[in-house]
């Protein structure tokens, strides 16, 4: 029986990464694969010397800074650059999911309206389920603030699981 593909849309907030433990609970790792999606906007083509800061991608304190240069940088680099870096921070995340039997794989997407480009790769990898966290609003700020796993669940036609974590 060919296995579910679960989509597990990240950011670099705590938030995002608060559905793991509802993940470990309610899906098995015998039925299902998870791909840990990590969604930024596109880096554009910074010319010389320093990244696209504009790009939303932080980098972490240590990350080694880059240094004017004397050949351009392009998107692409950018793109590699922001991948190894996603890798590198969601690795204690892939480890204790590979740890509890699941096969795990880390995808980085690019794209100006992150609804959008979740919804593209549902689509395009033709994932079962997407597991995500929400900040759930109510009344007129969920009107005003309508948050990206309420448009994904209103616009996919697959299940989505939505945890709203306690506030602490």
């Amino acid at each position: 029986m060919p296995k579910n593909k679960v989509l597990i849309p990240l950011n670099q907030s705590e938030l995002s990464q608060k559905i793991v433990p509802y993940v470990e609970k309610f899906i098995s790792a015998d039925e299902n694969d998870l791909i840990l999606f990590f969604v930024t906007r596109p880096p554009s083509s910074a010319g010389f010397g320093g990244p696209d800061l504009g790009a939303g991608y932080v980098p972490r304190p240590g990350d080694q800074s880059v240094m004017p240069t004397l050949h351009p940088i392009y998107a692409s680099q950018q793109q590699d650059n922001i991948k190894a870096h996603v890798v590198k921070e969601l690795m204690a995340v892939t480890n204790r999911l590979k740890e509890a039997g699941y096969k795990v794989s880390i995808e980085v997407g690019f794209g100006k309206d992150p609804v959008d480009t979740i919804i593209n790769v549902i689509n395009r990898s033709k994932i079962n389920l997407v597991a995500m966290s929400t900040r759930a609003r109510v009344g007129v700020t969920r009107f005003f603030f309508r948050g990206i796993a309420d448009e994904i669940a209103q616009k996919t036609n697959i299940p989505v699981l939505l945890i709203n974590p306690a506030e602490e």
